[in-house]
């Protein structure tokens, strides 16, 4: 403060002095424009009259050019704006004068002036004519500096007044602001006594008249001030002692859902620093995931509500219950329990007994039927049983490839991130699954179309490649012999999309939305000569959605299916 009030005094009073210096200038200025004005027009009475009395013009404004040179510029001009004598000049060489505003308005008028300023000379150039009984015009000038010039001239005095001055100014509010802060001073010190074991309490020391009630005010309230934050301070270090020792997360409001208390796991929760201060903010502001209008819409002195709400990848019990303080509600109480692990557990015990249990049917049937007849003896000779063995072997080798398949789905959702992320050109990956599927393609007699750009993405290159394996794959092992699967690789608003598009058997409008699931296979009761265990579009929307992709599909039954999938275009800079 007292450095604001000493700068402000000190810019003030610079200020004027700058103001009043450059004003002095002008005026000064103004006052030499108007003398040589006064001057120019003295001169060119005289010579006027001087002109009319003598028989020879000319000589006698050659003598008084002579006389004058260097001071005032004589030019005498004739009717024809043709230069008839000039004193500081060459005639001959000048052109002519009629068109100068001066030359013109004497023409008219009988007299004119004007003033032109020379930028090269930083002069002011003042112009006086009149038109002589003849019709000839004799126009004098007189040069002046410019004000620019003139305030140069000026410059080294007008510093040295303003260094003089501007060093008054710092000695003069160095005082001035010293006496404005004493008063101000001698209240602070009496605010900073105020709580400590030395104080007078309830006596007040002599101050200004001005801040006699702030300070009586200031020492009615200390103490009981002073008992209060004693107060809340044991509260808040029980408070505090018990929250911090909760794995659940914890949150305290008031009844209008602004926040009281709050501990550390209700923090990590809300994705909050744990040294933001948090305290009387707006609990819905902060935390947007539960249902709030259910919460409001619950009678707050009623029981007790429970939500389940995902945040972070994680699922939370949210339980809501109104707290009493002396038999009215005093605030909520929010309570967070992290569920995840347990309803993980529970969803993957679910899926598994059920994908299973329904995946796995078909095949043990089979094979239960088989080895029935073999271990029955009810076949006619060895190529039967050999017919029966390796269709038990080929349902084992299928109950086989559906385990591995599961255990590798459940790797992928393992891990929520990918790992060794570099810059992947799908281009690559595209041409090379096209070219190891190069037998398939001849069996199947379908045809690949390739548009590929030579664009990154940032993700795992082993991953990438079983994305565009699976759904090129899936493009021909669905196609028709003859059919084309199209490829198509391109960037578009900073986004890669990897487009597979085929002409097969398509896909019901009523089923795509479930192709995605694991185990599902839309075509099941159309293409039973069509093997595979319902887990590779899975596996790809896992892969994709770890690289931050996209992906979505578009089927036309018995005309094909396009599925289009979108990363995030790497940039190299």
């Amino acid at each position: 403060m007292k450095k604001r009030i000493y700068l402000s005094l000190l810019a003030i009073g610079f200020a004027c002095m700058a103001v009043t210096m450059i004003l002095y200038s002008i005026l000064v200025w103004h006052s030499l424009q108007g003398q040589a004005e006064e001057e120019l027009k003295n001169t060119m009475t005289v010579l006027t009259a001087g002109i009319k009395q003598v028989d020879r013009p000319l000589a006698y404004l050659q003598e008084t050019g002579h006389a004058e040179k260097g001071i005032i510029r004589i030019t005498w001009i004739g009717p024809d704006g043709s230069v008839l004598y000039e004193s500081d000049y060459d005639r001959a060489a000048m052109e002519n004068h009629l068109e100068r505003p001066e030359v013109q308005q004497a023409m008219r008028t009988g007299a004119g002036s004007s003033v032109r300023d020379s930028h090269t000379l930083s002069k002011m150039l003042y112009y006086r004519a009149r038109r002589l009984d003849d019709g000839s015009v004799l126009r004098l000038s007189l040069e002046r500096d410019s004000l620019y010039a003139h305030f140069v001239s000026l410059l080294p005095l007008l510093c040295l007044l303003l260094l003089c001055m501007f060093l008054c100014c710092i000695v003069a509010s160095r005082k001035l602001t010293a006496s404005l802060l004493a008063p101000l001073r001698r209240t602070a010190l009496i605010m900073e006594h105020i709580g400590s074991p030395d104080s007078i309490r309830g006596k007040v020391p002599p101050v200004y008249s001005e801040l006699r009630p702030l300070v009586e005010k200031i020492l009615e309230q200390s103490q009981t001030i002073e008992h209060t934050i004693q107060t809340l301070e044991k509260q808040r270090n029980v408070i505090r002692l018990m929250l911090e020792n909760l794995q659940e997360g914890v949150i305290l409001t008031d009844t209008s859902y602004k926040v009281l208390v709050i501990n550390q796991c209700a923090l990590s929760v809300l994705n909050l620093r744990r040294d933001l201060a948090v305290t009387g903010l707006s609990l819905p502001s902060l935390f947007t995931e539960p249902d709030w209008q259910a919460i409001r819409g619950n009678d707050i002195s009623g029981t007790a509500q429970e939500q389940r709400l995902s945040k972070n990848d994680l699922l939370y019990q949210l339980t809501v219950q109104p707290v009493y303080k002396n038999k009215e509600v005093y605030g909520i109480l929010f309570i967070l329990d992290d569920i995840t692990e347990r309803e993980r557990r529970e969803q993957l015990r679910r899926e598994f007994t059920s994908n299973v249990s329904h995946e796995l049917k078909t095949p043990l049937t089979s094979i239960r039927g088989f080895s029935e007849i073999l271990s029955a003896g009810m076949f006619k000779n060895k190529e039967d049983a050999q017919h029966f063995g390796s269709r038990i072997h080929e349902q084992a080798e299928r109950l086989l490839a559906m385990i591995e398949e599961i255990i590798h789905l459940s790797r992928i959702e393992e891990r929520r991130k990918v790992q060794e992320c570099q810059p992947v050109y799908l281009e690559g990956i595209v041409q090379d699954v096209v070219g190891f599927m190069e037998p398939v393609l001849h069996e199947k007699q379908v045809t690949v179309h390739c548009a590929l750009e030579k664009v990154p993405v940032w993700g795992e290159t082993g991953r990438l490649r079983e994305v565009v394996m699976n759904l090129i794959d899936n493009a021909v092992k669905y196609n028709r012999p003859g059919g084309h699967v199209y490829v198509t690789v391109r960037s578009e608003e900073h986004r890669v999309l990897l487009i597979v598009r085929d002409t097969g058997i398509g896909i019901p409008e009523d089923k795509q939305k479930r192709v995605f699931e694991r185990f599902y296979r839309a075509d099941a009761s159309r293409s039973q000569a069509i093997s595979g265990s319902g887990l590779g579009l899975a596996i790809v929307k896992h892969i994709v959605e770890q690289h931050q992709g996209k992906i979505s599909l578009q089927s036309k039954e018995w005309e094909g299916t396009t599925i289009t999938v979108s990363f995030p275009l790497y940039h190299t800079n």
